[in-house]
């Protein structure tokens, strides 16, 4: 799988989304138009034989037009409605599903074994950890929800992470990520906005019904035949809506089949090439077979198309499931599974523990040990299509990296205030060791005594793992109240800027946490994607590549040499080397904001020069592993897996 690749796939797939919305909107201009033909000529009495003899008395192009510009700003308003209802991402899905977010700190074993599960998936795929929600349901299921990798969620359900075992629960997070990674999170978010302008003449529908209802006493007791007429019409007005209300909901669990169907074949065998192990994802199919994968809320049709499995039922479910049966996807994944279901409900405890020692002896057969690659122009290429992609041996690494890091720290990481602690003390410089206990006091006083007694314990080399620090970090500072993050920003603030200079490693430091905690707080606004060349942000990637050389090289003559080899692997011949001295903080910021707008195409040849000019002097520091970390969460895109897993010096 080629993340780039599959991201123009579903963008595509976006463009035939839109075309089959434009069919069914058509479908219902033309229903609408029928609806109120026959109620004009049922109210003058006029038969279909006279109507069909003189249609210009009844029927003009005014009145054709004005039915089609109202159902498609009925149907817009609609839509964008609730696009902006789903503009915080992920987060608003789960809170609409009955979710709340898992914290570590209060979570139960189950509850941090998934935890664990998807912090592992993340950094393994060098992407923000994704805020995780649980939902009480005790059906198997789960889904994956955001705009960007910044806001994305995902959430379980209880029974998820009572009835599957490890190897299953990573199959179902592997599965999710695999819809992160090939673009069908941003487009099911898409897909359910846009279907509620579809859905939302059929409500207006009901609450006419609704109101008729409440006022049916006064229609009956009422001895005036023009109310009763008047009720009448009423009555007609919203069954007829509904009508056509009905037709939009099979368009739409339509649509949503078609999309969703397609997507999670696909995801079921990208979760086997992450996890290398396919009775994980399959066992969790044979579980939801045995127990159910069917959600409580009132909202789950909505978001349907959103689950790992089949999450509502449907009189038309052969026709209108948005997921294909698991018998399909299970034979997909074992093609010579014999069909049986296991039951469940009489393994005894010995069996499951055998179970458990098998999938581990046999997860060892397949581990494969991976090998160092030095630099080359095919390397880099290699680390291009390694974007997006994880294996299970990457998991294993980021498990031993975690186990590496001293007890004090990965405890503090559980707690919002030990995981502030955590964070500053990477940017803690002794020179200024006064002021900065005193801002801290200032702003937050009860963080003060957790520093201080943090500082005095064994935490050598924690910015070398800096960026595995932060990413653990992130879950538990997700916790924060929006009050509270601001002040911890204001230290951030003081922390970096105490010195008067602010370093690559500060800056990229500083956006690898803000971004995903203000995307989740509703802080940050998505940004609209504007450039669709390279010549667009010509200016902005020259500042970008040249401060980087710089960087890199104490020399300038060096750094304009790996200017320009970059630009010439780039096929970039336009861009032009920028001095030291013409380049400042804010002019880099400035830069960095626009290349945060380049459209996906534009975000990959762009990435691809900043991996090339980090390996141009064939090593990786501290300072330019935390940029690439940095670089890839302001473009959208996953890390390489060297990046991701690398321990820096």
């Amino acid at each position: 799988m080629n993340f780039f690749q599959e991201q123009a796939h579903a963008r595509r797939h976006t463009m035939w989304l839109v075309g089959i919305f434009s069919l069914a909107v058509l479908s219902l201009i033309f229903i609408t138009i029928v609806f109120l033909v026959g109620l004009l000529l049922y109210s003058e009495s006029v038969g279909l034989n006279e109507f069909l003899a003189h249609p210009a008395e009844y029927l003009d192009l005014k009145f054709l037009y004005g039915v089609s510009v109202g159902v498609i700003l009925l149907v817009g308003g609609g839509s964008v409605y609730k696009y902006s209802t789903l503009s915080s991402g992920g987060k608003a899905v789960a809170i609409a599903l009955g979710g709340h977010q898992v914290n570590r700190n209060s979570a139960q074993t189950s509850e941090k074994q998934l935890l664990n599960v998807v912090e592992e998936m993340a950094i393994a795929s060098g992407i923000s950890t994704p805020t995780v929600f649980l939902l009480d349901d005790e059906g198997i299921n789960a889904f994956a929800a955001g705009l960007t990798l910044d806001d994305a969620v995902i959430g379980v359900t209880r029974g998820t992470v009572e009835k599957l075992d490890r190897e299953e629960l990573q199959g179902v997070i592997a599965h999710e990520f695999s819809h992160i990674f090939n673009g069908d999170m941003r487009l099911n978010l898409q897909l359910t906005a846009t279907l509620h302008g579809i859905l939302l003449i059929g409500l207006i529908g009901k609450f006419i019904l609704r109101s008729m209802s409440r006022t049916t006493h006064s229609y009956h007791s009422s001895r005036s035949s023009k109310k009763e007429g008047g009720g009448l019409y009423l009555l007609v007005l919203g069954a007829g809506l509904m009508a056509i209300g009905y037709a939009g909901t099979f368009f739409g669990s339509m649509i949503k089949a078609n999309v969703s169907r397609k997507r999670e074949f696909l995801a079921d065998a990208t979760a086997v090439q992450y996890t290398r192990y396919p009775r994980g994802i399959s066992g969790a199919l044979k579980k939801i077979a045995y127990y159910s994968s069917e959600l409580s809320a009132p909202a789950a049709e909505t978001y349907s198309h959103l689950y790992f499995a089949n999450g509502v039922s449907s009189m038309l479910s052969s026709l209108m499931a948005t997921h294909p049966p698991l018998d399909d996807r299970i034979k997909k994944i074992e093609p010579r599974w014999n069909g049986r279901f296991p039951d469940y409900g009489k393994l005894s405890n010995q069996t499951k523990a055998q179970k458990e020692k098998a999938v581990k002896r046999e997860a060892k057969k397949e581990e494969v040990k991976v090998k160092k690659e030095r630099f080359t122009e095919g390397a880099i290429a290699a680390a291009m299509m390694s974007v997006g992609q994880v294996k299970e041996e990457d998991v294993e690494k980021v498990q031993q990296d975690i186990a590496s890091l001293p007890p004090a720290v990965l405890k503090r990481l559980e707690d919002p205030l030990g995981a502030q602690a955590v964070v500053l003390s990477l940017l803690y410089d002794k020179a200024y060791k006064q002021l900065l206990f005193e801002k801290i006091q200032e702003l937050h006083p009860y963080l003060l005594l957790e520093f201080a007694s943090f500082m005095k314990e064994e935490n050598k080399g924690l910015q070398e793992q800096s960026a595995l620090v932060v990413a653990l970090s992130l879950n538990a500072l997700k916790s924060l109240s929006v009050e509270q993050y601001k002040k911890f920003k204001s230290l951030l603030d003081f922390f970096i800027t105490i010195d008067k200079n602010v370093s690559l490693f500060e800056w990229s430091l500083q956006h690898i946490i803000e971004r995903p905690l203000e995307m989740h707080l509703g802080l940050r606004k998505v940004p609209k994607t504007t450039a669709s060349n390279l010549g667009a942000i010509k200016e902005e990637v020259e500042i970008l590549y040249s401060m980087l050389a710089q960087a890199q090289y104490s020399d300038e003559s060096e750094a304009k040499k790996a200017f320009d080899m970059t630009k010439k692997e780039m096929h970039a011949g336009a861009l032009q080397y920028v001095p030291l001295d013409a380049i400042d903080h804010q002019r880099f910021i400035n830069a960095v904001t626009a290349i945060e707008r380049a459209k996906p195409a534009i975000a990959e040849r762009v990435f691809e020069g900043v991996l090339h000019l980090i390996k141009s002097d064939g090593k990786v520091s501290k300072s330019e592993n935390a940029f690439v970390h940095a670089i890839a969460q302001l473009m959208q895109v996953p890390l390489p897996r060297e990046f991701s897993l690398e321990k820096v010096d």
